[in-house]
């Protein structure tokens, strides 16, 4: 008996949607190639992909959109690997795999300084995950493993490498599963090995461009820069510039708090300012740090009889003295004094910056390039740290097409609930064969209204405040959806949790244990939410991307530029967000409830009411005169 009539035999409903896509999977499985699989929501589409993987014993990279939905992936699996022992008497072997900066530092934290928390955790065992801890961002980024610290030469010498949370215990962990969890950033970094003996399945496909996007790009930012001013400090030369006057001379006057960013056509206009009053200077300095030091170390090498293995190897891969002088050089002994040690600590600060300086020297060629297929936006956040504005620029590939390579694994499955095979292509250039399931749930149960309301017109802000007091009158729990931060301060209340009040997470636990009635909130809340029962659902208006958005901005551009139509693409994200909105009111067979639009607009694009009426869904509009006509 398999995993899946186990669990229907226990109780478990059998869907017919699930049984198509388990075979779907199988065949992947079997033959390989690409399958993009439109799995609706109440198909079970995790089970779906899971139950074939653990069966078939497949290996398997699990790739999906956030950290919170990987530790959701984590239940399934731990479920699931269960009911496969009973059967099989054989254990299933996972890991849950997020990027590197997520994880402590030991050597990073031994110099910071104790932290109780972190301290208990350890001794317990942790894996290292800091998510786990409650930290403020500037002390996690102290003690985080940051790639530009932690290099491959260093790692050969650190001292804690043989007890490393990341690089010894997960990465050990990783090799050994047959399933493992990462996310949709991690999956373009491709920090993982024998990928070619894997399946791999993208959960939440219709996400996979815009994370691939955020993780590609490159970034200088005001504290960016004053980190490279600190090291450079620490080893003896001071940088004569000033970050913070650029950037305000340039971008103070586009940004506000209504907008804290916006897109750029591209940077041609800053080059070569930029390179003056920032780059140049600081390679100046880079460059006397970098004599001053190899100096410094020829001196103490050549007063040597010999040195340690490990001081030789370190210099030897990072390569700051020449060969010919450090062949010269005897190694007698394994591990390095303490006059070596200090050394080592120097010339890990000089790989430090120098990692910093590589990205900053590019960051200014790609700015005095200006390539088309790039997205170019300023922004600016309130930093503690700084006790100002950090300011950054951000270069992202505007399609983020050729970062997933096909033949890099044994077969792909791409799913969500909303599969969109022209937009998959056009994002991120992976193009498979198309299926898409059968809904499974009663649709008739649900009404959904539409306000006559237009969001450009005088008047529109009083009928969402009108609707969502309406239903209010029919359902206690209620979802509302919304396009624009400003619109989160028109609901209000005890019984209200807004977004950005509390992490998501935190906000989702209030509203399922009754601590909420009401979640305000915006993209987040329109994918991925799974809050089970009735309710009821308040989408403000057609969720087009706002031409604003830097990432949409220079897409509409790139588009209009090649000759293409853009509001194809637009009309094609609204209609994937506004399903994906819609699939938070049905969660289970039970649900049922009310959705109101208040946007007359949806009348003039046929595929959003025919999506409803393929459901059954009940629709009526309701007219200031308060007629209503039902379809």
């Amino acid at each position: 008996m398999g995993i899946y009539d186990f669990l229907v035999n226990k109780g478990f409903e059998r869907r017919k949607s699930q049984e198509i896509m388990m075979d779907l999977v199988r065949k992947v499985i079997e033959e390989g190639g690409i399958k993009l699989i439109e799995a609706p929501t109440g198909t079970g589409k995790t089970f779906g992909y899971l139950i074939p993987i653990m069966e078939s014993k497949t290996k398997a990279i699990i790739s999906t959109g956030t950290k919170v939905l990987q530790d959701q992936l984590r239940r399934d699996i731990e479920f699931l690997s269960a009911q496969f022992h009973i059967i099989y008497g054989e254990d299933i072997n996972y890991a849950v795999v997020k990027g590197k900066a997520n994880y402590l530092c030991i050597d990073r934290y031994e110099s910071f300084g104790k932290i109780r928390e972190i301290e208990r955790l350890l001794e317990e065992g942790w894996d290292g995950d800091l998510s786990r801890v409650v930290l403020n961002s500037v002390d996690a980024e102290k003690i985080n493993i940051d790639e530009d610290y932690c290099t491959s030469a260093y790692r050969r010498v650190c001292p804690y490498y043989d007890m490393c949370l990341y690089w010894i215990k997960l990465k050990d962990m990783e090799r050994k599963a047959d399933i493992i969890v990462i996310n949709h950033a991690l999956l373009g970094l491709k920090e993982f090995e024998d990928s070619r003996n894997r399946i791999l399945v993208i959960d939440e496909a219709h996400e996979l461009d815009k994370y691939l996007t955020l993780s590609s790009g490159l970034s200088v930012s005001l504290y960016f820069l004053y980190q490279i001013k600190g090291y450079l400090e620490d080893l003896g030369e001071n940088v004569s510039f000033n970050p913070e006057y650029f950037f305000r001379r340039f971008f103070e006057g586009l940004l506000s708090e209504e907008k804290e960013e916006v897109p750029l056509e591209n940077f041609l206009p800053y080059a070569k300012d930029f390179e003056k009053d920032i780059t140049k200077p600081v390679l100046d300095t880079w460059k006397r740090v970098r004599e001053n030091l190899v100096t410094e170390l020829e001196d103490f090498l050549k007063s040597r009889l010999m040195i340690s293995f490990k001081f030789k190897t370190y210099l030897e891969n990072v390569g700051i003295v020449d060969k010919e002088t450090l062949s010269s050089i005897k190694a007698g002994y394994e591990e390095e004094t303490e006059e070596e040690k200090v050394f080592i600590k120097k010339v890990k600060s000089y790989e430090f910056v120098l990692k910093k300086i590589m990205k900053l020297e590019r960051f200014t060629e790609i700015m005095k390039e200006a390539p088309e297929e790039l997205g170019y936006k300023v922004s600016r956040s309130w930093s503690k740290k700084l006790g100002t504005f950090n300011y950054k620029m951000e270069i992202f590939p505007i399609f983020p097409r050729g970062i997933i390579h096909p033949e890099d694994y044994r077969g792909i499955v791409m799913t969500s609930a909303t599969v969109d095979p022209y937009d998959i292509e056009l994002t991120t250039g992976i193009t498979g064969e198309y299926h898409s399931l059968p809904y499974n749930f009663d649709y008739s149960k649900v009404t959904f209204i539409v306000r006559d309301a237009n969001p450009k017109e005088e008047g529109w802000e009083e009928c969402l405040k009108e609707a969502y007091l309406y239903l209010k009158t029919l359902h206690r729990k209620i979802l509302v959806l919304l396009t624009n931060k400003r619109h989160l301060n028109l609901f209000e209340g005890k019984d209200v949790g807004r977004q950005g009040e509390a992490p998501l997470v935190v906000l989702m636990e209030d509203f399922l244990k009754d601590r909420v009635d009401v979640l305000v909130g915006l993209d987040s809340l329109w994918t991925g939410v799974d809050l089970k029962g009735e309710k009821g659902i308040l989408m403000a208006k057609l969720p087009f991307d706002s031409p604003d958005d830097p990432v949409t901005f220079h897409r509409l551009r790139f588009l209009r530029n090649t000759g293409n139509d853009p509001f194809i693409y637009q009309r094609k994200r609204a209609f994937i967000k506004f399903r994906q909105g819609f699939g938070r009111l049905m969660r289970q067979a039970k649900d049922f409830g009310t959705v109101i639009i208040c946007d007359r607009r949806i009348w003039r694009y046929s595929e959003f009411i025919n999506f409803l009426k393929s459901l059954g869904v009940r629709i009526v509009y309701r007219s200031n005169r308060g007629v209503k006509n039902r379809y």
